[in-house]
């Protein structure tokens, strides 16, 4: 039971703490910045060629009505593509470990009824 906590349950709790504070940082920035940029209007020497003030409009507004941007979309499914694929490799060496800590124990218990 130690191996399964040790190689599985630690790891993934790590990662999922980790990258919920990457996220929550992320978001925040967000937030930030564009509630800074409401106040001060939008330059339009600072637009690039591809964006127009209705993009940039609509950016602004998602980042303050809590709204998920298409950035931050991409980052949260990145981050929990990354936690299924190791619980996915990980998940049958632990389970394993854990099935052959059970059987030695029955095992080692049956011997000693004898």
């Amino acid at each position: 039971m130690f191996a399964f906590v040790w190689e599985l349950a630690l790891p993934v709790t790590i990662f999922v703490y980790c990258y919920g504070r990457i996220f929550y940082i992320i978001r925040q920035h967000n937030r930030v910045s564009g509630d800074a940029s409401l106040g001060q209007g939008i330059n339009m020497a600072t637009l690039s060629a591809g964006q127009n003030v209705g993009q940039v409009q609509q950016q602004e507004s998602e980042a303050t009505a809590g709204v998920m941007s298409r950035t931050e979309l991409n980052i949260l499914q990145t981050m929990t593509a990354i936690i299924v694929c190791f619980v996915l490799c990980w998940s049958p060496a632990s389970v394993a470990s854990v099935v052959q800590t059970i059987l030695v124990c029955k095992h080692v218990i049956h011997v000693r009824r004898r």
